[in-house]
Order: C-alpha cells, then structure tokens, then sequence
C-alpha cells in the first residue's frame, strides 16, 4: 500500500555560505512517502530535491547506491546458495552466544525474500540520499553502520526471534533526519511540525509493529536512536 504525504515545509533559504557550499545552491524540498509491508514496516522517506547543475549527481548519492547494489548482490548469492546465507549471517541467539557476534553485523545485509528486499531498496533510495547529501559520505556510513549494529544489539537484547533485514539501519538514517531538523531548526521552516510528523510516523511504526508478524519493534527503535545518537555526535554543526 503506497500513500503520499504532501505540503511537506520546505527549508528557508537563509543557509550560511558554508552550508550552501556544502550542499550546493537551489530550493530544498523533502517529500514524503509511506509504505507499508507485511515484510517491513510503515516507513517515512524524505526524497531530496536540489539543483543538480553544479554537481555529479552519482557523487551525492555514491554511497546510497553502493549499498544498494550490495543488498542485491547478496541476495542473489543468498538464491544461488539456496538461502544458506541466511544461516550464516542472520541473528541467531544460539550462534551469538557461542562468540559469533560478528552476525550483528551481517545480519543487516540479509532479506527474507525479494519482497522484503525491494521494500527496503526503496526506503534506502528514498531516505539514503537525503541523509548523504545533507551529512557527506563519511558521515553518513557512520550513521547507517552505527544504526545496524544498535537495531541488531537491541534485537538481540530483547527479541529472541531470529532476524535479517536492514530496516533497522534505514531507521537509523530517519533518527538522522530528525536530528538534522533539531539541530538546525532556526533555519528550517516549520521544524517542530517536521518533528512532529517523524515522531508520528515512527510511533505508527511501533503500532503496526505490533499488531503484525514478522516486524521486530526492537530493530526499528534500536536503529532509530543509534542513528539519532551518532547524528548527534558527528554533525554536521
């Protein structure tokens, strides 16, 4: 099910020279989307409209693209082996225990199925550009790494199911958003509604998490506030 949400406030042009320079010149927009699956969660996505004039286009959004084919590769190496991969990096309590905590790193690279995998495609193309664009590349792997490991850490604290997907990691990149917001809302038009509407989204989000099966609340607020946490620490100021 795919809803638009529109009327969403635009960013005042009253950027600092600095900050235009970062992020190129032109009038910001975030537009959002909400998708619901009942292999993934009711999500919102900022799509980031800017001039793209001044700058390659692929450089603003390389990483977003790498760990969208990364995904996808993966996953077909999960068919060609015939789901195996999920057993080797999936969160499992019993192999964690045993010292093999390296899967609460991997686990974010695996999907259950393709629908679970298109649906978190489209949420990184959405929100992973944004976040790039606004944070740069280094910062935004430190974000999307950091919110993997926390929504996996979390997971693993309190939800004894097993678990692959990396909503959690795009969860973490939406914590991003808000913090941006926060941070710099004296030059955002109607911040605190922006604020708002992201609480909103991720309160729906816990909601439907559950009401439904297959969708681990545990990840999602685990990578929504390491996300949030790391933003905070790493800018940009």
């Amino acid at each position: 099910k795919l809803c638009h949400l529109c009327n969403v406030p635009r960013l005042n042009h009253v950027w600092s020279e600095t900050i235009s320079n970062f992020i190129g010149t032109g009038n910001f927009r975030f537009a959002n989307d909400v998708v619901y699956s009942s292999c993934s969660s009711y999500l919102c996505f900022f799509k980031f409209k800017k001039d793209t004039s001044r700058r390659n286009s692929f450089n603003t959004r390389k990483w977003t693209n790498i760990l969208l084919a990364y995904v996808s590769i993966i996953y077909v190496v999960q068919l060609a082996t015939q789901g195996k991969l999920l057993l080797w990096g999936a969160k499992l309590h019993s192999p964690i225990e045993k010292g093999q905590t390296w899967r609460l790193a991997t686990y974010s690279l695996l999907h259950a199925n393709v629908r679970h995998l298109m649906v978190n495609c489209y949420s990184l193309n959405s929100v992973g550009p944004t976040v790039e664009n606004l944070s740069g590349s280094r910062r935004f792997l430190a974000v999307y790494l950091a919110s993997a490991i926390s929504s996996a850490a979390t997971s693993y604290w309190f939800c004894k199911a097993p678990a692959v997907g990396a909503s959690g990691a795009i969860f973490g990149l939406v914590g991003s958003v808000a913090v941006f917001v926060m941070r710099h809302r004296g030059m955002i038009r109607d911040a605190k509604e922006d604020l708002q509407h992201i609480a909103q989204v991720i309160f729906l989000n816990m909601v439907i998490g559950l009401m439904s099966r297959g969708i681990d609340n545990w990840d999602h607020l685990g990578g929504s506030l390491g996300g949030a946490a790391v933003s905070w620490l790493v800018g940009p100021a």
